[in-house]
């Protein structure tokens, strides 16, 4: 593999630090590679379109861990084909953070059975809590203040958990930014 970085404790960018830490608080290594997935956006482009990879063999199982930026402000960016991202603006970049979800699909299941058994109409609604038995690879869940993601490892299919993070400087509107970083992460 041709890493950029190779295990890091810490990502710089003009937006704040990304890290992943365990629930004790401990840093957890990871190593960054160039995102293959790189479109032209409206002339848009970035040389800072990343893969954050954590290797499986770092982690713990039934231990969650978070990956975040600690400085811009994030909020909901967008999803797409089990996918997820979150992105902000400070100090005139734009960045997100983007998470596949290996369960999706699973999830979905499990919202559409809860949602019948409730009877609801009109509208599908995730149960209190996803029976995980079904999961594979990992469970990822949007943190509540949006600065990243929290996972639990599920299981060693993949040698790596990978999550995508791009930055670019604001040349137009700050929205029109997040909506560009938000496509390259999703």
């Amino acid at each position: 593999m041709c890493w950029i970085y190779d295990k890091i404790e810490v990502l710089s960018t003009p937006c704040g630090n990304i890290a992943v830490t365990d629930e004790r608080g401990h840093t957890i290594k990871f190593s960054v590679r160039k995102n293959p997935y790189s479109p032209d956006c409206g002339g848009l482009n970035t040389d800072t379109n990343y893969e954050l990879c954590i290797s499986t063999s770092d982690l713990k199982f039934g231990r969650t861990y978070k990956i975040r930026v600690n400085a811009a402000e994030l909020s909901y960016g967008t999803s797409d084909e089990h996918t997820e991202c979150v992105s902000g603006t400070l100090n005139d970049y734009s960045i997100a953070i983007g998470a596949y979800d290996p369960n999706d699909d699973e999830k979905l299941f499990q919202a559409e059975e809860y949602t019948k058994r409730k009877g609801y109409e009109g509208m599908i609604v995730d149960p209190p809590e996803f029976n995980k038995s079904c999961f594979k690879k990992y469970d990822v869940q949007m943190l509540d203040d949006h600065s990243g993601f929290s996972f639990q490892l599920i299981d060693r299919s993949s040698e790596l958990i990978v999550f995508l993070a791009a930055w670019i400087k604001n040349v137009s509107a700050p929205e029109d930014c997040e909506g560009e970083v938000e496509i390259w992460t999703t």
